[in-house]
C-alpha cells in the first residue's frame, strides 16, 4: 500500500514538474506581417519634344516625381502608391496628341493622364480618354477641352481665366492705348486663345486691327513684322507664343521693324531664351503673367523647386511652371477622394471641386457657367505680373486665386464656386 500511495505521488509530481516547464517555457514570437508592398500608379503624358515647353515639363516631371515617391508617395485607405510617369511625344499635333494616347490608354494601360501642354494634342485625345473613362488634368487654351459633354478632363492652367485680370494692368500702365493686333500660332491654342483676348480686349475698350496667325514651326517672323508695324497698333499681344526662343524671334523681328508700342502676354517669357536671339530693348513695354519663382519673395516651395532644377539641370528656366500644378492637382485629388479609381476621382471633383499648392503658386477648380459647364472643370489660380523695363522685369503684384475667381465672375457673369 506504501509503494502503491509512494508511486502515485512520484508520477503527480513528474506530471505537475512537466507542466510547470511547459507554462515556463516562451511562446513562439508571432511573425509579423511583411511591410505592405507599395504599389504602382501608371501617369501618362504627352508632350512637344521640339520646344522648351514640353520639354521643360518632361524635365520637371522626371525631377520631382522620384523624389515624391521618395518622400513615400501616396497613401490611400492604407496602401502606398508611387507614380510612375510615361511619357510621349505628341508633336504639338493633333495626329501626334492622338496617337501618344491611344499608344498610354490601349498598350500602356494608364488611367490618367496628366500635365499636357498644346490644345491640339489634348482635343484630339479626349476622343480616346472619354470613351474609355481616363481622367485627364491637362494644359490647353481651348473651350473644347471644358466642353460640357466632357465628362474626365480638368483644365489645369490658367488660359481661359488669366486674361481678366491681367487686361486691366495693361490697361493701367498704358491709358492712351486704343487698339491692338495678335500674333498667334494657326493651331487649336492660338486661335483660342486669340479669340478669348480680342474679346476681353474689345471689352475693354482696345479695339482689335487684326489676328494674325503663323504656322507653330515659323522662325523668320520679318514678314509678320512689316505687317504689323503698318497697322500702327498701340499694343502687340502674343496669344499661344512659345515663351522662349520663338518668342525672342517675333520680338527681334518687330524691333528691327521699328515697333515701338507695348506688348501684352497671358505666358510668362523666358528671358534666357529670348535674349539669347533679341536685344533686351525689343521687350520694353511688356506686361506678363510672371513665374512664381521669379517674384522678389517666392514662396518656399516655388524657391525650393527653382533651387532644385537649378541644382539638377544647371541654368534656370521657368517654362515648366505653367504646365506642372496639373501633378500637384493630381496627387491632392487622390487624397481628397482618397481613391485611385479614375471615375470615382472625377465624380468626386466634378461635385466637390479641389485646392491645392504648387511652385506655381495657389490653384482651385471652378466651374464655367459662361459656356454652360457647371461642374468643377476649369481653374482658376494665383497671378503674379511684372512688366519689362529698362532690361529687367518690374514687379507688379500678386492677385490670389480667389481674386482671380471674382475677376473672371465679373467679366464672363455666373457663379463659378
Amino acid at each position: 500500500m506504501k509503494r502503491t500511495v509512494f508511486i502515485f505521488i512520484l508520477l503527480a509530481i513528474t506530471v505537475a514538474s512537466s507542466l510547470m516547464v511547459a507554462c515556463s517555457t516562451p511562446a513562439p514570437v508571432q511573425q509579423q506581417p511583411a511591410a505592405t508592398e507599395v504599389k504602382t500608379i501608371k501617369m501618362g503624358c504627352t508632350l512637344p519634344f521640339d520646344n522648351s515647353l514640353g520639354m521643360d515639363t518632361k524635365k520637371a516631371l522626371e525631377m520631382i516625381i522620384p523624389e515624391f515617391n521618395k518622400n513615400g508617395g501616396v497613401t490611400v485607405k492604407g496602401q502606398r502608391y508611387n507614380i510612375e510617369p510615361i511619357i510621349y511625344d505628341d508633336k504639338y499635333t493633333a495626329d501626334g496628341g492622338r496617337a501618344a494616347v491611344e499608344r498610354l490608354v490601349n498598350e500602356d494601360k494608364v488611367k490618367f493622364i496628366i500635365c499636357q501642354v498644346g490644345s491640339a494634342p489634348i482635343v484630339a485625345g479626349l476622343q480616346v480618354t472619354e470613351p474609355a473613362k481616363v481622367m485627364v488634368m491637362c494644359g490647353g487654351a481651348s473651350s473644347k477641352i471644358i466642353d460640357p459633354v466632357n465628362k474626365y478632363v480638368f483644365g489645369t492652367a490658367t488660359w481661359r481665366t488669366n486674361l481678366a485680370p491681367l487686361f486691366p494692368l495693361l490697361k493701367k500702365a498704358f491709358p492712351d492705348a486704343k487698339t491692338m493686333v495678335n500674333l498667334s500660332p494657326d493651331d487649336e491654342t492660338g486661335k483660342a486663345l486669340a479669340h478669348d483676348n480680342e474679346k476681353i480686349a474689345t471689352a475693354m475698350g482696345i479695339k482689335v486691327l487684326d489676328n494674325i496667325f503663323y504656322p507653330r514651326s515659323t522662325q523668320d517672323f520679318a514678314p509678320f513684322a512689316t505687317k504689323i508695324v503698318a497697322l500702327k497698333p498701340d499694343i502687340m499681344d502674343y496669344p499661344g507664343a512659345v515663351a522662349g526662343t520663338q518668342f525672342g524671334l517675333q520680338f527681334k523681328a518687330l524691333y528691327e521693324a521699328g515697333y515701338k508700342g507695348a506688348h501684352v502676354s497671358p505666358m510668362a517669357p523666358n528671358p534666357v531664351e529670348i535674349f539669347a536671339v533679341a536685344p533686351k530693348e525689343s521687350m520694353d513695354g511688356m506686361i506678363s503673367v510672371i513665374s512664381a519663382a521669379d517674384i522678389p519673395n517666392p514662396t518656399p516651395l516655388a524657391q525650393q523647386y527653382k533651387d532644385a532644377w537649378t541644382a539638377k539641370y544647371g541654368q534656370w528656366s521657368n517654362a515648366s511652371l505653367n504646365w506642372i500644378p496639373a501633378f500637384y492637382a493630381f496627387v491632392e485629388a487622390i487624397k481628397k477622394a482618397d481613391s485611385v479609381d479614375p471615375e470615382v476621382i472625377t465624380a468626386y471633383l466634378s461635385t466637390n471641386g479641389l485646392s491645392w499648392q504648387g511652385p506655381s503658386g495657389s490653384g482651385m477648380l471652378v466651374k464655367r457657367p459662361d459656356f454652360k459647364n457647371n461642374r468643377f472643370c476649369d481653374t482658376c489660380a494665383s497671378l503674379d505680373f511684372g512688366i519689362f523695363k529698362g532690361g529687367k522685369y518690374e514687379y507688379l503684384g500678386t492677385i490670389s486665386a480667389e481674386d482671380a475667381l471674382k475677376a473672371n465672375q465679373d467679366s464672363f457673369g455666373g457663379t463659378w464656386k
